[in-house]
């Protein structure tokens, strides 16, 4: 009750009243024309594995164009065979081993499909012989992700269009985040869903022809091995049918059921402003339910800090309350309140920082162990996934749960198209992810305490030798006592990066990357650094506004990237565009160094000089001695800093003199190399570049800086961190002997 008080008592300060602030509970739409509209009815049977499902789509043409016919996603028919485009390219996905194990099982039941048994016109006529399959990313005319339905009639600018379609969905044996194991399901990319119709000269079409932006076309890509999805904000009104003994959740608010005299469970769920619906249905869930209530998660002292970073009135960081609904497996009772305090955490940051989530509900769901459905997100609609024995100190589930929960800002209200621009909802949320378990959590670390001892867990099973030259070693449990390297952010994955960096640009349509792993790298991981840098080139503050400004005013609407840029330029005032095109539209790696430092005595006059209108000669050189003794000696030391890498970049070079004295200098980083002469007293004693660790994406930092003379202090380092995870090893092998 006092943080209600104390919180309403600074927005008092700082409104005046509360009262027009203060959010109520129901959702209130904020699209006033919505581009479709579904009203759906579905049952599930558990025993073939399939849900039988009708709709009707009013579909409103928001263009001044004619549009002759409709394009459809099916993605379950990815798992139909071997021949789906998806199947096809898992030999370079990032899921690739999952992959293999899926197609290695023999069980004929685990393909899956979706079949469009009847469309039609509502009060006209039957479109079902007019559908055809296209493939308009490759000439796999195999695939039968895309279905294309010819319409008798164009529809009319601005018009609209309703139409019944009758489907049949068989789910896979879980693979890709959807399907089942055993009576599980996470029933996702299951429905028809109509593509994204693109006016003439919109953003995010790929120009295919040189007339490509004379007309708009719909962007409809097929279903590929690592891309995710892309739809338009609309209104779901699902029923979900199901044997009684089933708890479901599904994305949007669960408006009513009624028990059916089979046996079944008729459930209504409601969600406004969505571009996709998913659900989950198994008998053994455990479900929770807590209520994210703002006034008691966020402190006062809250709200007047980050009003402050962000230059904005506290009753602008105004949250709502949030139902969260937790669907737990029974043998994870033990991570309920981990789970909980993550969701809420998630909530309370993201919010601050970005604006508020603006619905009733949020579902999490514990996935079934072995499932493949963990880790994903939807509208509303998240999964998780936890160990049944997760450290005291480990980020299971607390890390997948924050990110999948960030997608709702970065993939679920800001629609970018997942196809094309898929950095810009994973990489913004991988950003944001670390952002938050930094402000949230301790360090990360993987242990267990039994009886005040420390008992490592998994991390060891997993250890990577960190690649050579050396740049960090992440996560390491170390010594006796399992303390943490924390050198790196949990979310840096700096080896990976450095081994995949210069496959590809980030700027890439997500099935055009080299493989898996350089779409994991440019989508994720090479993000986050380089909204880190960007960040230390800004200031955390202008960075906090800039994102801030970027969610809150493309929300409900499909960015591209030079909308992210054209915001940073705004909010921070300066240009940028150096910045983007080094590390967003290039695969170059930066990789700054300190590559020498000379100290020579300046030995005054040696040879001849004009003197008073004469020749006089300087000829003898100072004994080393003499000169140390004397006491107006100068020396003169000599610097090199080289560009090792290809990007350019601006970085400080700070130089440490043996008096103490300390020079900063500012080197613009675009020639191969620069040098910086000084003719002191005083010897250089160390260099250092970037000595701030402002660009985050560097390739080593173990060559940014130097000292004048041999210094064995970093080789120590090195060899007593090996020495410690070398005993941490043989400790944890020991533990089981």
């Amino acid at each position: 009750m006092r943080k209600h008080l104390i919180i309403f008592a600074v927005l008092l300060l700082a409104v005046g009243t509360a009262g027009p602030m203060l959010r109520g509970q129901a959702y209130k739409s904020q699209i006033a024309n919505p581009i479709v509209r579904y009203k759906m009815t579905a049952r599930l049977d558990p025993a073939t594995k399939t849900v039988k499902g009708h709709y009707t789509l009013t579909w409103w043409n928001h263009t001044q164009e004619s549009i002759p016919d409709l394009y459809f996603h099916l993605y379950l028919n990815a798992f139909k065979n071997m021949d789906s485009t998806f199947m096809r390219e898992r030999d370079i996905s990032r899921r690739r081993q999952r992959v293999e194990e899926w197609t290695a099982e023999p069980e004929e039941q685990k393909w899956g499909w979706v079949d469009v048994n009847k469309v039609q016109i509502v009060g006209g006529p039957d479109l079902t012989p007019s559908k055809t399959f296209v493939h308009p990313d490759d000439d796999n005319a195999a695939d039968q992700t895309v279905l294309r339905v010819e319409l008798p009639e164009p529809i009319a600018p601005l018009g609209t269009i309703e139409l019944a379609v009758d489907f049949t969905s068989k789910l896979p044996r879980a693979l890709a985040r959807t399907g089942y194991v055993g009576d599980y399901f996470l029933v996702a990319q299951w429905f028809p869903k109509i593509g994204v119709y693109e006016r003439a000269a919109e953003r995010s079409r790929k120009a295919g022809r040189p007339d490509a932006f004379a007309q708009g076309a719909w962007n409809c890509h097929q279903f590929h091995a690592d891309t995710e999805f892309f739809a338009d904000f609309g209104v779901y009104d699902v029923e979900l049918n199901v044997p009684s003994r089933f708890v479901i959740g599904a994305t949007g608010v669960l408006r009513g059921e009624r028990r059916n005299s089979d046996g079944t469970i008729t459930y209504n769920f409601f969600q406004e402003d969505v571009h996709d619906f998913a659900w989950t249905a198994s008998p053994h869930f455990l479900k929770l339910t807590r209520k994210f209530d703002w006034g008691k998660e966020v402190r006062a002292d809250e709200l007047v800090t980050w009003s402050k970073v962000l230059d904005l009135p506290a009753q602008e960081l105004a949250l709502s309350d949030v139902n969260v609904t937790l669907l737990l497996q029974p043998d994870h009772r033990n991570v309920a309140d981990r789970y909980f305090r993550a969701a809420f955490d998630a909530i309370k940051y993201y919010g601050l920082w970005y604006g508020d989530y603006p619905y009733d509900t949020l579902t999490v769901v514990d996935p079934a162990r072995n499932s493949n459905t963990g880790g994903m997100e939807y509208p509303t609609f998240i999964t998780g996934g936890a160990y049944f024995w997760p450290g005291d100190r480990s980020f299971t589930p607390e890390g997948v749960t924050v990110h999948e929960f960030g997608h709702q800002f970065w993939y679920g209200l800001v629609a970018n198209n997942e196809f094309e621009n898929a950095w810009l909802d994973e990489g913004l949320n991988t950003y944001s992810t670390g952002k938050v378990l930094e402000t949230a959590y301790p360090p990360e670390c993987s242990y267990q305490s039994f009886f005040g001892a420390p008992v490592q867990l998994h991390p060891w099973l997993q250890v990577r030798v960190p690649p050579f030259p050396f740049a960090g070693v992440r996560g390491i449990p170390m010594g006796a006592y399992f303390s943490c390297d924390d050198v790196l952010q949990r979310t840096e994955r700096r080896p990976v990066y450095l081994w995949q960096a210069k496959d590809d640009a980030i700027l890439r349509n997500g099935w055009e990357y080299l493989d898996g792993a350089s779409y994991s790298v440019n989508s994720y991981d090479r993000v986050a650094l380089t909204l880190r840098t960007l960040e230390s080139y800004l200031g955390e503050a202008v960075m906090a506004r800039a994102m801030r400004t970027y969610h809150l005013r493309w929300r409900y609407r499909h960015p591209i990237p030079q909308d992210f840029f054209d915001v940073i330029n705004e909010v921070s005032g300066r240009d940028m565009n150096w910045f983007f095109e080094q590390f967003f539209r290039s695969s170059n790696l930066a990789d700054y160094a300190v590559t020498s430092i000379t100290v020579d005595p300046v030995e005054g006059k040696i040879g001849i000089y004009d003197e008073g209108g004469k020749k006089v000669p300087h000829l003898e050189k100072p004994a080393e001695e003499a000169f140390e003794k004397s006491k107006d000696k100068q020396y003169r030391s000599t610097v090199v800093v080289r560009r090792l890498g290809e990007a350019k970049a601006p970085v400080d070079v700070l130089l440490h003199f043996e008096n103490g004295e300390t020079v900063r200098e500012e080197w613009d980083g675009r020639y191969r190399w620069t040098r910086f002469v000084y003719e002191r007293a005083s010897k250089v004693a160390s260099a250092e570049v970037d000595p701030e660790r402002k660009l985050a994406l560097e390739a080593n930092f173990t060559n940014n800086s130097r000292t004048s003379e041999r210094d064995n202090r970093a080789a120590a380092k090195w060899y007593v961190r090996w020495i410690f995870w070398l005993e941490n090893l043989f400790f944890a092998a020991g533990f089981f002997s």
